[in-house]
């Protein structure tokens, strides 16, 4: 999937992060059923991929994906049930985004819209966003921009939420934004259509990494 040249630079890291799914296979189906608002046993992943537990297991751990003390999933690859500063409304279920550019991926991977509410991190103000599969439906209020930014293969490996997470976010003006950036060498700002572009293009990345087919899984329910 090509992108426009506003976005060559971050292009590597945006692999970078595609790569992590490659043995993510059997997770996919997984995104769905968390969406669905509670602790996910991995049995019933391995249910609806009819993929052995233990291979389900294996990818979790290589995912190091937060579980409960029940060891039920609570966060896989950054869509959590823990509060971050992007919560997610899908129908009726409050979940979280590990990041703003992870937020806009979400609704291609539980095929449906999804409602999100992002703080913006220097004003506290909320940005208000309907997403679905096919990109941004409406957004509050107009002026509202983004961060992204470029992080190396070691620090991502280090730590993908220092490197990259932390720094993606929803912003209530460009201004905003701006002023955050200008505090990150790492950071740039993008118009809300870039972000999209960004995530449209990780989607694609992480589907081809983990060797799926780029289809919807069924709804949340």
């Amino acid at each position: 999937m090509p992108m426009t040249r506003r976005l060559l630079p971050f292009q590597p890291t945006l692999d970078l992060l595609a790569q992590r799914w490659g043995s993510a296979g059997p997770l996919l189906a997984g995104f769905p059923l968390l969406a669905r608002g509670r602790p996910l046993p991995v049995a019933e992943i391995a249910d609806a991929t009819g993929a052995d537990v233990h291979r389900i297991e294996e990818a979790l751990d290589a995912a190091r994906c937060e579980r409960d003390a029940r060891g039920r999933l609570i966060d896989l690859y950054g869509l959590t049930l823990t509060p971050t500063l992007h919560r997610l409304e899908i129908g009726s279920r409050a979940l979280f985004s590990c990041c703003a550019l992870w937020a806009h991926v979400i609704p291609k991977l539980v095929a449906t819209t999804v409602r999100v509410e992002s703080v913006d991190p220097l004003r506290r103000e909320i940005v208000r966003l309907w997403l679905s599969s096919g990109g941004i439906e409406r957004v509050e209020p107009a002026g509202a921009a983004a961060s992204l930014a470029v992080a190396r293969r070691e620090a991502i490996a280090a730590s993908v939420g220092a490197a990259f997470c932390s720094q993606v976010r929803h912003f209530v003006s460009r201004d905003s934004a701006e002023e955050f950036a200008a505090a990150r060498p790492s950071c740039d700002v993008l118009d809300l259509a870039e972000l999209q572009e960004a995530a449209d293009y990780l989607h694609a990345a992480i589907w081809t990494a983990a060797g799926a087919r780029a289809r919807p899984g069924p709804g949340p329910g």
